[in-house]
Protein backbone atom coordinates (compact mmCIF):
# COMPACT_ATOMS: atom_id res chain seq x y z
CA UNK A 1 0.00 0.00 0.00
CA UNK A 2 1.02 3.32 -0.91
CA UNK A 3 1.19 5.83 1.96
CA UNK A 4 0.03 9.21 1.36
CA UNK A 5 3.78 11.28 2.13
CA UNK A 6 2.28 14.95 1.61
CA UNK A 7 1.70 16.61 4.38
CA UNK A 8 -1.40 19.19 5.11
CA UNK A 9 0.97 21.89 4.85
CA UNK A 10 2.11 21.14 1.46
CA UNK A 11 -2.17 20.91 0.20
CA UNK A 12 -2.73 24.22 1.40
CA UNK A 13 -0.10 25.85 -0.24
CA UNK A 14 -1.64 25.33 -3.72
CA UNK A 15 -3.75 28.17 -4.39
CA UNK A 16 -7.10 26.60 -6.20
CA UNK A 17 -6.28 27.97 -9.71
CA UNK A 18 -9.13 26.70 -11.26
CA UNK A 19 -11.92 28.76 -9.00
CA UNK A 20 -9.69 31.66 -9.60
CA UNK A 21 -9.59 31.26 -13.33
CA UNK A 22 -13.78 30.87 -13.67
CA UNK A 23 -14.31 33.96 -10.94
CA UNK A 24 -11.79 35.88 -13.34
CA UNK A 25 -13.76 34.64 -16.62
CA UNK A 26 -16.83 35.51 -14.92
CA UNK A 27 -15.99 39.36 -13.93
CA UNK A 28 -14.62 39.49 -17.74
CA UNK A 29 -17.39 38.67 -18.88
CA UNK A 30 -20.24 40.84 -16.67
CA UNK A 31 -18.60 44.13 -17.54
CA UNK A 32 -18.12 43.16 -21.07
CA UNK A 33 -21.96 42.72 -21.44
CA UNK A 34 -22.90 46.15 -19.20
CA UNK A 35 -19.71 47.97 -21.56
CA UNK A 36 -21.98 46.74 -24.61
CA UNK A 37 -25.43 47.80 -23.37
CA UNK A 38 -23.76 51.02 -22.14
CA UNK A 39 -22.97 51.15 -25.86
CA UNK A 40 -25.83 49.91 -27.46
CA UNK A 41 -28.60 52.18 -25.70
CA UNK A 42 -26.23 55.68 -25.71
CA UNK A 43 -26.03 58.56 -23.32
CA UNK A 44 -29.07 59.32 -21.56
CA UNK A 45 -31.29 62.26 -22.87
CA UNK A 46 -30.14 65.43 -22.44
CA UNK A 47 -32.30 67.45 -19.92
CA UNK A 48 -33.99 70.73 -20.60
CA UNK A 49 -35.51 73.45 -17.94
CA UNK A 50 -38.37 74.74 -19.20
CA UNK A 51 -38.16 78.35 -18.57
CA UNK A 52 -41.79 78.94 -18.56
CA UNK A 53 -42.19 77.32 -15.48
CA UNK A 54 -39.08 78.80 -13.55
CA UNK A 55 -40.29 82.14 -14.49
CA UNK A 56 -43.93 81.76 -13.10
CA UNK A 57 -42.39 80.64 -10.20
CA UNK A 58 -39.84 83.25 -9.76
CA UNK A 59 -43.30 85.41 -10.31
CA UNK A 60 -44.87 83.97 -7.80
CA UNK A 61 -42.29 85.28 -5.68
CA UNK A 62 -41.95 88.47 -6.57
CA UNK A 63 -42.72 90.81 -4.09
CA UNK A 64 -45.45 94.01 -4.59
CA UNK A 65 -47.00 96.31 -2.82
CA UNK A 66 -50.94 97.10 -1.99
CA UNK A 67 -52.13 100.19 -0.71
CA UNK A 68 -54.21 99.94 2.58
CA UNK A 69 -55.02 103.13 3.26
CA UNK A 70 -54.01 106.85 3.37
CA UNK A 71 -55.95 108.50 5.94
CA UNK A 72 -55.49 111.20 8.89
CA UNK A 73 -55.17 110.23 12.30
CA UNK A 74 -55.76 112.17 15.60
CA UNK A 75 -52.93 111.59 18.52
CA UNK A 76 -53.46 113.47 22.02
CA UNK A 77 -51.24 111.46 23.84
CA UNK A 78 -48.45 114.19 24.32
CA UNK A 79 -51.31 116.51 26.17
CA UNK A 80 -51.63 118.28 22.59
CA UNK A 81 -53.69 117.26 19.36
CA UNK A 82 -51.67 116.61 16.14
CA UNK A 83 -53.02 114.99 12.63
CA UNK A 84 -50.96 112.26 11.37
CA UNK A 85 -51.76 112.10 7.61
CA UNK A 86 -50.84 108.98 7.07
CA UNK A 87 -50.13 106.55 3.71
CA UNK A 88 -49.58 102.88 4.22
CA UNK A 89 -48.92 99.79 1.87
CA UNK A 90 -48.32 96.59 2.60
CA UNK A 91 -45.72 94.29 0.74
CA UNK A 92 -46.52 90.94 -0.14
CA UNK A 93 -45.84 88.24 -2.55
CA UNK A 94 -47.27 88.18 -5.96
CA UNK A 95 -49.08 84.72 -5.42
CA UNK A 96 -51.24 86.41 -2.52
CA UNK A 97 -51.96 89.53 -4.30
CA UNK A 98 -55.66 88.79 -5.01
CA UNK A 99 -56.62 87.09 -1.98
CA UNK A 100 -54.91 90.06 0.18
CA UNK A 101 -56.72 92.80 -2.48
CA UNK A 102 -59.77 90.64 -1.31
CA UNK A 103 -59.85 91.10 2.05
CA UNK A 104 -58.24 94.50 2.29
CA UNK A 105 -61.08 95.58 0.02
CA UNK A 106 -64.17 93.50 2.12
CA UNK A 107 -62.81 95.51 5.41
CA UNK A 108 -61.76 98.46 4.66
CA UNK A 109 -63.66 100.00 7.42
CA UNK A 110 -62.06 97.11 9.64
CA UNK A 111 -59.03 97.90 8.87
CA UNK A 112 -58.92 101.98 8.61
CA UNK A 113 -60.00 101.45 11.90
CA UNK A 114 -57.06 99.44 13.52
CA UNK A 115 -54.82 101.67 11.93
CA UNK A 116 -56.49 104.94 13.60
CA UNK A 117 -56.83 102.84 16.91
CA UNK A 118 -52.90 102.03 16.81
CA UNK A 119 -52.14 105.98 15.69
CA UNK A 120 -54.49 107.41 18.51
CA UNK A 121 -52.56 105.26 21.26
CA UNK A 122 -49.69 105.53 20.32
CA UNK A 123 -46.90 107.33 22.63
CA UNK A 124 -45.10 110.39 21.25
CA UNK A 125 -41.89 108.58 20.85
CA UNK A 126 -43.00 106.06 18.93
CA UNK A 127 -44.75 108.64 16.72
CA UNK A 128 -41.42 110.81 16.59
CA UNK A 129 -39.17 107.12 15.81
CA UNK A 130 -36.83 108.00 11.66
CA UNK A 131 -38.10 104.37 10.63
CA UNK A 132 -42.04 104.24 12.53
CA UNK A 133 -40.08 100.71 13.34
CA UNK A 134 -42.82 100.27 16.56
CA UNK A 135 -46.13 102.24 14.44
CA UNK A 136 -45.11 99.35 11.48
CA UNK A 137 -44.73 96.52 13.72
CA UNK A 138 -48.09 96.92 15.16
CA UNK A 139 -49.75 97.72 11.74
CA UNK A 140 -48.30 94.64 10.74
CA UNK A 141 -49.91 92.71 13.65
CA UNK A 142 -52.82 93.97 13.18
CA UNK A 143 -52.97 93.34 9.70
CA UNK A 144 -51.67 89.42 10.29
CA UNK A 145 -55.35 89.09 11.83
CA UNK A 146 -56.74 90.15 9.60
CA UNK A 147 -55.19 88.44 6.46
CA UNK A 148 -54.95 85.32 7.96
CA UNK A 149 -51.44 83.58 7.44
CA UNK A 150 -50.54 81.27 4.59
CA UNK A 151 -50.43 77.37 4.17
CA UNK A 152 -46.75 76.95 5.63
CA UNK A 153 -48.55 79.35 8.86
CA UNK A 154 -46.03 82.40 7.78
CA UNK A 155 -47.79 85.87 7.59
CA UNK A 156 -48.47 86.87 3.97
CA UNK A 157 -47.75 90.46 5.05
CA UNK A 158 -43.37 90.64 4.34
CA UNK A 159 -43.43 94.46 5.20
CA UNK A 160 -45.47 97.33 6.11
CA UNK A 161 -44.49 100.60 4.38
CA UNK A 162 -45.32 104.23 4.91
CA UNK A 163 -44.65 106.36 2.55
CA UNK A 164 -46.22 109.51 4.20
CA UNK A 165 -46.57 110.59 8.02
CA UNK A 166 -47.01 114.01 8.64
CA UNK A 167 -47.68 115.23 11.86
CA UNK A 168 -49.73 118.64 11.86
CA UNK A 169 -50.89 120.64 15.32
CA UNK A 170 -54.73 120.46 15.60
CA UNK A 171 -55.16 122.51 18.91
CA UNK A 172 -53.66 126.00 17.65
Amino acid sequence: MAEDTSTPADQKKKPPLKMIIVLASIFIIEGAIIAGIFMVTGKPADVKADPAIADMEAMAEQLIEEIVVEAKYPNTKSGRTYIYDAVVYVVVKQKYQGEVRGKLDSMTAQVNSDVREIIGRAEPSHLLEPTLATIKRQIKAALDGRLGRDEEGRSRVEDVVITRFTRFRADL
